[in-house]
């Protein structure tokens, strides 16, 4: 016997904005303490009505869980490396850049927007920390995936969790989804 409620609601997902997120916000344990920072009000206000497309970068470039953390180092001829926090050798670059540029590449061209974790070396936009070479933050900006994602699709709507703090900007964020996703 075939679950109509199951035909309904592929039916209905295929139906509605196609949008990106960052896999730690939907409550999956992939951040590099083996944690997650599962959001509530999105998951709440957003997810019943959007076809959420969850990507964590670091696990899709096999860096595994629980993993070393990195951050972003500023080099002299001005590219952004990932390099171990705690561990300078751990250079997590190419392949954090490999599958960040894949999935860019695989994914952006579908997706209306995008949710991205605050801060992450692969997911921050405009909020992660850039050290330089003395450790010291330079500058915030974009998180690798972020980063290709802008150069993939570059009207791409991507936003912060934390921009999504209440009620009214979870619908306002959603209002703008459906508008995008009718182009």
């Amino acid at each position: 016997m075939t679950d109509l409620s199951a035909i309904h609601m592929t039916m209905h997902r295929e139906s509605q904005p196609k949008v990106g997120i960052s896999a730690c916000l939907t409550g999956q344990e992939v951040r590099y303490d083996g944690d997650h920072k599962y959001h509530e009000l999105i998951m709440q206000e957003l997810e019943p009505w959007l076809d959420l497309k969850i990507f964590c970068p670091e696990v899709d470039a096999g860096l595994g869980v629980p993993r070393p953390p990195i951050h972003l180092v500023s080099q002299p001829d001005g590219q952004v490396s990932a390099i171990g926090l705690e561990t300078p050798h751990l250079d997590a670059t190419e392949s954090l850049n490999h599958s960040a540029h894949q999935f860019a590449a695989r994914q952006a061209p579908e997706l209306c927007a995008y949710i991205v974790k605050s801060r992450s070396p692969s997911c921050g936009a405009g909020s992660t920390p850039i050290k330089n070479n003395q450790d010291a933050t330079s500058w915030n900006g974009d998180g690798l995936l972020v980063s290709a994602m802008k150069a993939a699709c570059p009207d791409l709507l991507i936003v912060e969790e934390r921009e999504l703090d209440s009620v009214e900007k979870c619908r306002a964020f959603l209002e703008r989804c459906y508008l995008l996703s009718e182009r």
